[in-house]
């Protein structure tokens, strides 16, 4: 399997996997600043894809809820 070749796809990824992405994780593997990430996951948002955040002792978890999920 080949590795995602842009961060948005790599980032799409990372919070599309079951449980999801903190802050922490995305910004090791992408090497992007957390403001930077919250802004790239709001313009995924814009492009129709469902990201919810939900709180957990390890800091804001991102995840992709699929439409089954928020029916």
């Amino acid at each position: 399997m080949t590795k995602p070749t842009t961060k948005r796809a790599q980032l799409t990824k990372l919070i599309s996997r079951k449980s999801g992405a903190t802050i922490d994780t995305l910004q090791k593997q992408l090497a992007w600043q957390p403001h930077t990430i919250r802004a790239e996951i709001s313009r995924l948002r814009k492009c129709g894809l469902h990201v919810i955040c939900t709180a957990s002792t390890k800091g804001p978890t991102y995840q992709v809820q699929s439409s089954e999920q928020s029916a």
